[in-house]
């Protein structure tokens, strides 16, 4: 459809529907026929649910419709909660293979008591139960060069897990290194020595920071004489990734030899609150509030379609008219004039114009 009259299309369905489309605006009366429907996404049973280190691992029953997926990719869990669906975003934790022979996958969901979606999950889901799963997306995902050096920090453990566990066979050197905090905080803590075992050039390091004190970009140059001429694939809390990536890089390793995934969302220093004006359709709304684009929309009372929160799943994406954003995860600001940006990790450092189809008031 050219780009006229998808504009057209996209704006009449939001005057008329509040929707970006036809199809969005005809899914609640779909749903009334069949009440398992969730346009775009795909049913899977919940087999099992373990409590381990602060989560809960999900193993989950797919169908043969839902999508293959590539190790160190995420997806989005829908799980309906006090009769409105919510969804966070996960990195899937089990073997490609699993998938493939068994049509089960296995995601570590970080419980956070007070949190809304979370929080919720252990007095809500059982085994047995359905949720719903978007396709698999992302683009943090192991190439295959060795030899190479996994390292992650917390639950940033999980893409590298699954990238670990997919391997068939290893023919040079890998070291995998795992960062945690107390032996009731490591994750598979059952897997790692079935691992070592199947793998004998796998070099595994769990690093209890409780005993070992604190893992740290000199640690790893120096105790554990990392390879310079390695690939490093890094995940972890955004501080982690950032520290090791530019300690990586001032050693001599190569840009394109560093890959890396964050959570976590750098707080800006408090400064004066910049007006923004977010265009729906035809109508504007000055929002008010303070944060980052998505928490302002939601302080002003408007219904803003997000996903995982931290710049991941794009769900937020909009177009920037003008005006000047910095990107939470990253510091960087944005150019003055037109440009795509992401709510959630968006925070406005001076007037800013954002107008986004996706959005309903």
């Amino acid at each position: 459809m050219p780009a006229i009259f998808q504009t057209i299309y996209q704006e009449l369905c939001q005057t008329l529907f509040r929707q970006s489309g036809f199809t969005a605006a005809a899914e609640p009366f779909l749903r009334q026929l069949i009440p398992a429907h969730r346009a775009g996404l795909y049913r899977a049973r919940i087999l099992s649910i373990t409590p381990q280190a602060g989560c809960l691992r999900l193993r989950l029953k797919v169908s043969r419709r839902f999508p293959a997926f590539v190790a160190g990719q995420h997806l989005q869990l829908h799980v309906e909660l006090n009769g409105r669906l919510l969804e966070r975003t996960f990195s899937i934790c089990s073997a490609e293979q699993r998938l493939s022979e068994l049509r089960e996958l296995e995601l570590a969901v970080q419980i956070q008591p007070q949190g809304r979606f979370t929080g919720a999950l252990p007095g809500t889901l059982c085994p047995g139960m359905y949720v719903h799963l978007s396709r698999p997306v992302g683009d943090f995902c192991f190439e295959r060069q060795l030899p190479a050096y996994l390292i992650a920090a917390g639950s940033g453990v999980t893409p590298l897990f699954s990238m670990l566990s997919s391997i068939s066979r290893l023919t040079q050197p890998m070291t995998f290194i795992y960062s945690f905090r107390g032996q009731t905080r490591q994750l598979f803590a059952m897997e790692w020595a079935a691992l070592q075992a199947k793998f004998p050039l796998l070099r595994l390091v769990l690093w209890d920071s409780e005993k070992q004190g604190r893992l740290t970009p000199e640690r790893l140059l120096g105790e554990l004489q990392a390879d310079l001429q390695a690939h490093f694939y890094l995940c972890g809390p955004q501080q982690f990734t950032v520290d090791f990536s530019s300690a990586l890089l001032n050693a001599g390793v190569a840009k394109a030899a560093i890959r890396s995934e964050s959570f976590g969302i750098v707080v800006p220093p408090n400064g004066e609150i910049q007006p923004v004006v977010l265009q729906l359709g035809q109508q504007s709304h000055q929002l008010g509030g303070h944060g980052s684009l998505l928490q302002r929309a939601e302080q002003t009372g408007l219904t803003v379609p997000y996903g995982c929160r931290r710049g991941v799943c794009m769900q937020c994406l909009c177009e920037k008219n003008s005006g000047v954003v910095r990107n939470l995860l990253t510091g960087e600001l944005s150019d003055a004039g037109p440009g795509r940006i992401q709510l959630c990790v968006s925070e406005a450092v001076s007037p800013v114009t954002v107008k986004s189809v996706e959005i309903s008031a």
